[in-house]
């Protein structure tokens, strides 16, 4: 599924650089020279977990299974421009959405095993520093590439929640963040679609004795996300 979702965004660009390069007038020519500029990015996040699952499964769990969902993301744009090829961006983002966990698993509620769903929702405030490195510019269009960390604060977090039924995340994470790119320049702004990986670094599981947190030692956050920005 990742893979089709990167295949279908690099037709997009590349069918933007195919469109955009017939024009002979060049926009925004000194776009570039600007110190500081701004600006806001829409876009959709695939969210997702990765995780690392016990050597042996607890008693009454004997498997778990991901359930990527799709959100949305919103966010802020500030760039500081440090030399012809390189940026330096701060970029606070809301991101909401929902994650699911399926557990292979006895239920208490009546003995038998069967597929057992946690729904998990999230309303994250992510925080990225990231430096982008841009090929010089070919019309009215360059390639870029993006490379940061981010810390967040899931506002949806039930880690204090005292209730069996609810997986609960820890409130805090971070990670790594990469992405490819496209800088399209209109008449009177910049469009730039671009494809970015999240890779979560903290453990998000929160200790609460059940048999499902037990199962997995480890459990980060990953997402794919297809976002526009407009500068």
């Amino acid at each position: 599924m990742i893979l089709r979702y990167f295949l279908f965004s690099v037709i997009i660009l590349f069918a933007s650089v195919k469109s955009f390069a017939q024009h002979k007038s060049l926009n925004l020519p000194r776009y570039d020279q600007k110190p500081v500029h701004f600006g806001f990015i829409l876009g959709t996040s695939k969210l997702n977990f990765s995780y690392r699952s016990q050597s042996q499964w607890p008693e009454g769990v004997y498997n778990v299974r991901l359930g990527p969902q799709l959100g949305y993301t919103v966010g802020i744009v500030s760039n500081l421009r440090l030399s012809k090829q390189f940026d330096l961006r701060f970029i606070p983002t809301f991101t909401s959405g929902e994650r699911k966990l399926f557990f292979d698993a006895i239920d208490p509620s009546d003995g038998s095993r069967k597929w057992i769903e946690r729904r998990i929702e999230s309303a994250l405030i992510i925080f990225p520093i990231e430096l982008k490195w841009k090929t010089d510019r070919i019309d009215n269009h360059r390639w870029y590439v993006l490379g940061g960390a981010y810390s967040a604060l899931d506002l949806s977090s039930k880690a204090k929640v005292i209730d069996d039924r609810i997986f609960k995340l820890q409130q805090n994470d971070f990670g790594l963040e990469v992405a490819v790119g496209l800088d399209i320049y209109f008449e009177y702004f910049k469009l730039s679609p671009q494809l970015r990986a999240t890779f979560g670094k903290g453990n998000l599981k929160v200790e609460d004795g059940t048999a499902y947190a037990n199962s997995l030692p480890t459990l980060n956050t990953q997402m794919i996300s297809w976002i526009f920005t407009f500068e």
